[in-house]
């Protein structure tokens, strides 16, 4: 019986992917990351069981984290123009469910018309600023944890608000994930980004599509020789079916891989350093953790775009 329903769900996704084409790029408002200590270590997480932010990189991994914990993080980018907020929370023990709800925003954009709408532009006919708008996206990452048949599984479902220019939209989509640990060594970590391919309705009449990826993550636990400090290394590789040849690492048609590198060394049991590979920049930053009190910060070396800062503080308990 329960393979007949693994069939006919399988059936069913295949049918509602092949009528459904994606919007190159709507996703990327999903790939900003969260959790400031993952995006010091190059933007990995999937199996990172510290992470705050579980129910945006893994929801199975709820499954096994001991400790209930928050956090909420702060970012600027791009000269401080864009600004990236999260509010990340898990319950723990027997509760297995979490939130990461995002705010992505652009503030004070000046709207501009012509000083006599009726006339050409000219030099006596010239734009001016008639107020300014704020452009932001919210979303919510609910995640939920089962264990089916012994495999743990995460259930992510993400809601999504978005107001372009006084334009809204609404969407949603489904994450699902799993992670395996053979031994105490490693951990493996797998996430089906948009299984049911995020759909996004715009105010206006027009409706964008973000197809599905995957990510790939396997985490070494091991130590520091000479210092013998515990030491994490993640090896992350995103694959994108979305067709962005140009702007991908690698591209097989229109399946992409991005690759993402991340370490992190406990100094102290107070102190972590983390260190990563984002695609094509360095990440740093540093954790430190006193009494039940968790600050983070990160830094992504960019010199195309304006280097990156990420700030966050946290409670576990």
């Amino acid at each position: 019986m329960a393979k007949k329903t693994i069939f006919i769900l399988l059936v069913l996704w295949i049918i509602t992917l092949s009528n459904l084409s994606a919007t190159k790029y709507a996703g990327e408002i999903f790939k900003m990351g969260a959790g400031v200590r993952n995006f010091a270590m190059g933007r990995t997480g999937i199996t990172d069981i510290n992470s705050p932010a579980l129910p945006y990189w893994n929801s199975s991994m709820l499954l096994v984290q001991e400790l209930r914990t928050f956090e909420l993080m702060h970012a600027e980018e791009f000269h401080g123009i864009l600004k990236y907020d999260t509010f990340s929370g898990s319950l723990g023990e027997n509760n297995k469910v979490g939130f990461t709800l995002a705010r992505i925003g652009v503030n004070n954009i000046a709207m501009t018309r012509l000083e006599n709408p009726h006339e050409p532009m000219g030099p006596n006919n010239r734009p001016v600023k008639y107020k300014s708008v704020n452009n932001a996206d919210y979303i919510l990452y609910l995640g939920f944890a089962r264990y089916l048949a012994n495999i743990p599984l995460g259930f992510t479902p993400k809601l999504v608000y978005k107001n372009l220019a006084e334009t809204p939209a609404f969407g949603f989509g489904l994450d699902i994930s799993t992670h395996h640990k053979p031994n105490e060594y490693f951990t493996l970590g797998a996430r089906l980004r948009d299984i049911i391919p995020t759909q996004i309705y715009w105010d206006n009449g027009t409706k964008e599509s973000v197809n599905f990826g995957i990510d790939l993550e396997l985490q070494l636990h091991t130590k520091l020789p000479v210092i013998d400090r515990p030491l994490n290394l993640y090896f992350n590789g995103e694959i994108n079916t979305e067709g962005m040849v140009k702007t991908a690492s690698a591209n097989i048609g229109d399946v992409s891989f991005d690759p993402h590198l991340g370490a992190e060394i406990v100094l102290h049991p107070m102190v972590s350093f983390f260190a990563g590979y984002d695609i094509e920049y360095f990440t740093t930053g540093v954790g430190v953790n006193y009494s039940n009190f968790l600050l983070n910060y990160a830094f992504e070396q960019n010199s195309n775009l304006d280097n990156s800062h990420r700030f966050a503080i946290g409670y576990r308990f």
